[in-house]
């Protein structure tokens, strides 16, 4: 035989070999009903078993259907006892063999409770990190404004602006806020009349100690010039409750009781225990908007006829990439014992842009 033919012989036999042997150096899972997938077994975790193919993609494979494994290369397992092994995996009928430096084990795949590449992670110390992550507080901010105008018959100006700075964990948070609302209306004969004149800020912490059940404190700070009120101050306490808390609904209620003091521009005074109660109500409809609302009842303990109650509810709009908001709302402030010539109820219709970022 030539040398040339001895060289096409010898590269046949190379490229006949290499495909033939090929299939051997590959990971291989099989199924309860027969099916058996070649590829590269990337990780078994959550009673699922993940494996790369070239003919499907990225397939993923319920454990409890799963009879075998194997792979060409060494692995990381954790059976379901705690223990941890590298090695290869091999599979015949419903034995799993895990072959590594320190010997052979045997025992089943659905003993396997997790297995992950050597020059990966540990998915327990991954889902560890995860958690300590979601459990640690962080601060989001949050500022809107909004400028009003009108000209014609009556001339008016209005600005109202706000910030809300939030450190918050899944089992608590601490809130800053702050909030001003300013507006004038002037007839034709120019006459100008103060409509709005109010500054308020306070700061509300909240722990919840079990799922649902948690406390409440808050301190507040309000003056409004409009109302006569040089200054009142609300402090309160008591119990929290999510009645409902899921991504898309969060329903939270408070009962507590509480301080109010309350100074008027004339030189009266009230002040005095109060009940504390209030209902915070937020829905999302997918990504579009959402829906929140806030109620806040506080009668004095000893005459209920003396009360404030504050209603607020928007509905908010994403823009720009989720930073931005579109608010569109309406509050109602109800002060059943307000000084002379002030009315008991205001109410402000609004349209906010507000940022939010952390």
């Amino acid at each position: 035989m030539s040398t040339k033919s001895s060289l096409r012989a010898f590269v046949a036999l190379a490229f006949a070999f290499i495909l033939g042997v090929s299939p051997l150096w590959a990971d291989v899972v099989e199924t309860r009903n027969g099916a058996r997938i070649v590829g590269k077994v990337t990780k078994v975790e959550d009673g699922k078993v993940f494996i790369a193919t070239d003919f499907a993609g990225d397939l993923t494979i319920k454990q409890s259907e799963v009879t075998t494994m194997s792979t060409d290369t060494p692995v990381y397992v954790r059976l379901a006892s705690g223990t941890v092994l590298q090695g290869t995996l091999a599979g015949s009928g419903e034995t799993l063999k895990i072959n590594g430096a320190d010997g052979e084990l045997t025992t089943k795949v659905e003993k396997v409770s997790a297995s992950w590449d050597p020059t990966g992670e540990d998915p327990q110390v991954t889902a560890m990190k995860k958690q300590i992550a979601a459990s640690e507080r962080k601060w989001a901010y949050q500022t809107s404004v909004d400028l009003t105008g009108k000209t014609g018959n009556t001339n008016s100006t209005g600005l109202a602006a706000g910030f809300t700075a939030t450190l918050a964990s899944p089992q608590d948070a601490l809130k800053f806020y702050a909030s001003t609302n300013y507006a004038t209306s002037e007839d034709a004969a120019g006459n100008e009349t103060k409509t709005a004149d109010e500054l308020k800020g306070g700061v509300d912490y909240a722990s919840f100690f079990a799922e649902r059940l948690g406390w409440f404190v808050r301190q507040e700070l309000e003056r409004d010039n409009v109302e006569d009120v040089d200054m009142r101050s609300t402090t309160d306490a008591g119990f929290t409750y999510r009645f409902v808390k899921t991504d898309a609904h969060q329903l939270t209620g408070r009962l507590g009781a509480g301080y109010r003091f309350e100074s008027y521009g004339t030189g009266v005074e009230n002040k005095g225990a109060v009940i504390s109660t209030g209902l915070a109500n937020a829905i999302k409809f997918g990504e579009f908007a959402s829906l929140v609302t806030d109620l806040q009842f506080l009668p004095a303990v000893d005459d209920f006829a003396d009360y404030r109650f504050v209603h607020d509810s928007a509905l908010e709009f994403p823009i720009a990439a989720g930073f931005w908001k579109l608010r569109v709302g309406l509050n109602n402030q109800f002060n059943s014992t307000p000084q002379p010539g002030r009315e008991e109820l205001d109410t402000t219709y609004y349209t906010r842009l507000v940022l939010n970022w952390k």
